[in-house]
């Protein structure tokens, strides 16, 4: 590279900056996050019954299509004894998590395939996947600010990008050391838990071990590759047993009575589902797209300048087929995360998108980041080191100002938005408190604007969010005319 490698250094501190000032106003929404419709059911579950009694109990009642849902109620019950203010604690901490755990999926990765470069850089790609997954969040309030919601779309994926670094890190550690039963029940169980929490994550990642389990063992040597196989295979069955704890539960035999759906049809409306939403969203929002594969082809092909060393044909012709595989294992894991909602409704809501669209920014990172690969070569005819510059300068300049245009969005029009919401709830809460303190049995209470679309109080007392509130309060009835 013409110039200094510390100034690439400074660039792209300044850039992670960037990403986590804007991560940060993401977070900070979760401050303003309260309670709403589900959150009381499940608050009142949760409350007169211990986590684990109440994940059994609604499992084996099935009254409703989440009823088969374990892992979600569990931690909702853990999130409750957390105090007054657990919602706005689980909200934020989930957000930070998230960056954390990709920025370690990152960095297991890259030590797993030996590649050199520095500690920053892992946790800008996580950082800047955990970025462009909020902004193109289909519908970010109902899958991250709304802990009901959040917990079945948001958490599985939080708690997933974890497993998959420790995942990453013992199959990387079996090279030099025994396997352990430990780690490997360990895996099981985590995959268990975390397969609990909703259909589509789980079923994405039944699909991606699947295919996993097979490049394990055509890749690895001999004796590695037993251990890393048990491994991924003991990963898998916690994630299976998860599945089909969820398709023989009482609620999902209800979901099979109602949806007399073939397993043809299931795999064809998926696939196509797939294809739609990818082509969907490219219209939609085509420059942050752009952006996403963008931003990792001129990283990696500045951070390349450094290598003298030419691709071989073997290498350029290996690139070529991760870049042509890449979209098309994205629109198999898109079309796995699907299925259960071609299964039990039709079309996935917005909020179960959420994983989805993680997946296609994901793709076209990777995709970004192997052409940057490919190009290490391309030189500029007339001036190498002022070919050099404007890369680097275009990427400081998308880097830092995109992410940043994002945070002052959130500043000046969803921060004003999500507080005034919450000061009127906080208002709303203390006076049915002060009532209730007051010997009051039945309330009318003013009702709010809804937010993001998630279901306020109604004038009738038998709506099942005031049944719901009025058990979480204590109240006999609550109504908002």
């Amino acid at each position: 590279m013409i110039f200094e490698k510390k100034i690439f250094r400074y660039t792209l501190v300044t850039c992670l900056i960037a990403m986590l000032i804007a991560i940060g106003t993401y977070a900070y929404l979760g401050i303003f996050s309260r309670y709403r419709a589900d959150d009381y059911c499940e608050a009142v579950r949760v409350r007169n019954l211990s986590p684990v009694d109440a994940v059994f109990d609604r499992y084996l009642a099935g009254a409703t299509r989440a009823s088969n849902r374990y892992s979600n109620l569990l931690f909702v019950g853990i999130s409750e004894m957390l105090g007054n203010n657990n919602m706005q604690v689980t909200i934020v901490s989930m957000i930070l998590l998230w960056g954390a755990g990709l920025s370690w999926c990152v960095h297991e990765i890259r030590r797993y395939m030996k590649i050199d470069w520095f500690l920053p850089l892992d946790v800008f790609w996580g950082t800047t996947l955990s970025f462009f997954s909020f902004l193109q969040a289909p519908h970010l309030f109902q899958s991250v600010f709304w802990r009901s919601s959040m917990m079945t779309h948001f958490a599985p994926l939080v708690f997933g990008s974890f497993l998959f670094a420790f995942l990453v890190r013992q199959l990387r550690r079996l090279k030099i050391s025994p396997s352990s039963h430990l780690i490997n029940s360990f895996a099981f169980f985590a995959a268990f838990i975390i397969a609990g929490f909703s259909e589509p994550p789980a079923a994405t990642m039944v699909t991606a071990l699947a295919l996993l389990m097979p490049m394990t063992w055509l890749c690895g040597k001999h004796l590695v590759k037993q251990k890393q196989l048990a491994l991924v295979a003991w990963t898998f069955a916690g994630t299976f047993l998860g599945i089909m704890t969820m398709i023989f539960s009482p609620a999902g035999a209800n979901i099979a009575q109602a949806r007399d759906l073939s397993f043809l049809v299931i795999l064809s409306r998926s696939f196509l589902y797939s294809f739609l939403f990818t082509i969907d969203s490219l219209k939609i929002i085509p420059l942050p797209i752009v952006l996403s594969a963008l931003m990792p082809l001129m990283l990696i092909w500045l951070y390349r300048q450094v290598d003298p060393s030419p691709l071989s044909r073997n290498n350029i012709y290996i690139i070529l087929i991760e870049i042509v595989a890449t979209p098309v294992l994205m629109w198999l894991l898109i079309a796995a995360g699907f299925a259960p909602s071609v299964y039990g409704q039709n079309y996935p809501v917005e909020r179960m998108r959420f994983l989805a669209r993680t997946i296609m920014i994901a793709a076209f990172m990777v995709d970004g980041a192997l052409f940057g690969v490919l190009l290490k070569d391309m030189q500029f005819k007339y001036n190498r080191i002022l070919g050099e510059w404007a890369v680097l300068t275009l990427f400081a300049v998308v880097a830092i100002v995109y992410p940043l245009r994002a945070a002052l969005h959130v500043y000046k029009f969803d921060i004003p938005e999500f507080r005034t919401n919450a000061e009127s709830w906080d208002i709303r809460d203390a006076q049915i408190r002060l009532a209730v303190e007051q010997g009051a049995t039945d309330l009318v209470v003013v009702q709010l604007d809804s937010m993001g679309g998630v279901v306020e109080y109604k004038g009738n007392r038998s709506f099942w969010v005031n049944v719901c509130a009025a058990r979480y309060y204590g109240l006999d009835s609550l109504i908002a005319p």
